[in-house]
Order: C-alpha cells, then sequence, then structure tokens
C-alpha cells in the first residue's frame, strides 16, 4: 500500500511538472501556426479521434495548451456530478496524449544537460514583437514550418457512389490547383456525418497523396480541414478523393498546376 501510495504521488507530481512545463515554456504571441479553438474543442471531447498534428501543436505552443486546459476544465464543470474527476480527467488526458508528457520530459532533460541546439528543434522559434499595426493573418495552418495558403473545395453537390462503382464525375468541371502546400477546406453534402475520412489524390490506379481528416460541423456545414503538401506531385490531372469508412466516396476532378492566380477557393 505504502509503494502504491509512493507511486501515485509521483505520477502526480510528473503530471503537474508537465502542465506547468507546457503552459509557460513556449510563448507564442503572435500565435503564429496556431489551430482553430474548434479543433482544440474537438480535441478535448474526442481525443482519439483528432488529429495527431494538433496534438503535436500543444507540445510546442503554450497559448494553445492553456485554452486547451481551459477547454478541459470546462468539460468536468459540465459532469460536476462525477465524483473526483479532476484527476480522472488528468489521468485520461496523460493515457490519450502521451506525445505531451513525453515531451515534457524530453524538454526537460535536455535543459538539465545544456542541449539547447536540440531543445531549439522540437520548440517553436520565439516571434518578434507584435505589431499592432499589422492586420491579423486569416490563415491559422497547423505547420508552422511550411507556409500554407488556404484552399476550398466545394464538394457539396457531388453525388456519392459505393466502393468500385465508376464514379459520375464527368459533368462537374476539373477544378484547378495549385501544386504547394495547402490548407484545404473541403465542404461535404448536406447532412454528411462528422465522422472520420480518408482524403487521397488519385489518377488510375495510383494514389498520389492521401490522408485521414475528422469532418466537423460548421454554420449547418460538414467540412474537412486539412494540410496538404501537393509540391511533389506532378502537374496532370487527378481525382480528389473523399471516402468514408462505409466505402462511400465522393470524386472531384482536378489539375494540378505549377502556377494558379492568387485564389483561396474554388467552386
Amino acid at each position: 500500500m505504502k509503494d502504491r501510495r509512493a507511486f501515485e504521488k509521483k505520477d502526480k507530481d510528473l503530471l503537474d511538472f508537465a502542465h506547468s512545463y507546457l503552459s509557460e515554456a513556449f510563448p507564442n504571441p503572435d500565435r503564429q501556426g496556431c489551430p482553430p479553438d474548434a479543433a482544440l474543442r474537438s480535441l478535448s471531447l474526442s481525443p482519439t479521434e483528432s488529429e495527431p498534428t494538433v496534438t503535436e501543436h500543444l507540445a510546442a505552443c503554450s497559448p494553445c495548451f492553456r485554452r486547451y486546459a481551459e477547454l478541459l476544465a470546462q468539460l468536468k464543470s459540465q459532469r460536476a456530478a462525477e465524483e473526483k474527476l479532476s484527476w480522472a480527467r488528468v489521468a485520461t488526458w496523460s493515457t490519450s496524449h502521451p506525445v505531451l508528457v513525453g515531451a515534457a520530459l524530453v524538454c526537460a532533460l535536455l535543459i538539465a544537460i545544456g542541449a539547447g541546439l536540440l531543445l531549439n528543434r522540437i520548440r517553436v522559434p520565439n516571434p518578434p514583437p507584435l505589431d499592432t499595426h499589422r492586420a491579423p493573418n486569416p490563415v491559422q495552418p497547423l505547420n508552422p514550418a511550411v507556409a500554407y495558403s488556404p484552399f476550398s473545395l466545394d464538394l457539396s453537390t457531388l453525388s456519392p457512389v459505393r466502393g468500385s462503382e465508376p464514379s459520375t464525375t464527368g459533368s462537374h468541371q476539373r477544378v484547378r490547383v495549385p501544386s504547394s502546400p495547402l490548407y484545404l477546406t473541403l465542404t461535404l453534402p448536406l447532412a454528411s456525418e462528422e465522422r472520420s475520412y480518408n482524403v487521397r489524390l488519385t489518377a488510375g490506379d495510383r494514389t498520389f497523396w492521401s490522408m485521414s481528416a475528422q469532418a466537423h460541423l460548421h454554420e449547418g456545414q460538414t467540412l474537412i480541414r486539412v494540410e496538404a503538401d501537393f509540391r511533389q506531385v506532378p502537374p496532370g490531372s487527378y481525382n480528389l478523393e473523399v471516402e468514408s469508412l462505409a466505402g462511400v466516396r465522393l470524386v472531384q476532378p482536378v489539375s494540378i498546376e505549377t502556377a494558379l492566380p492568387n485564389s483561396t477557393e474554388q467552386k
């Protein structure tokens, strides 16, 4: 019993340290590369279904980590009827997000041994002083190391197909897409489910890019937001496919081009 209590105390001390460290160690006053608040809220509600890039970002951005902690606290208040929820929630957090606890421990160890160069590789560099006269950046990509441009595709008029059925996209115009890093926003057909989807870029039987993403309801529309780096995709004609776990697909013809006029949305 004594050993068990000692172990629980060490575990509590470790989580307290991780929470305190991540809350202050990575200031980001300009909020560069921060995900939208909806992504943090989704992470607090369904940690196992959220995008890994959001969790990785929390390990290098104290403002987002503090906001995430606020959302967890709000969730705890809503479930106040559950006894001793506070530490139960912390335990769930540590189990669901070992990356954050691990990041705190690694950072602390590197500081202890003075390995400043290695530490700089896993943290966001301190941004320049805030320019109050500068217009805010309308785009908040998840990966601050690459400049992702916003790009929207409206897939709400596509007819879904199942399995290997041929798609009925002949009447749909091929959309021009730049061969660059994009922060894609995909609008799904009305009443599409909030669930995980596979998004991929294909030509024939070959897949040139793919990623899993969670759809969310926003102002009556079901949206998928995902980072897509098309710099390594050769220019040409492709299909952008969005497929659910049930095998229902949406297929939008696209044309990957090296240079496009400035535009953030394609219909």
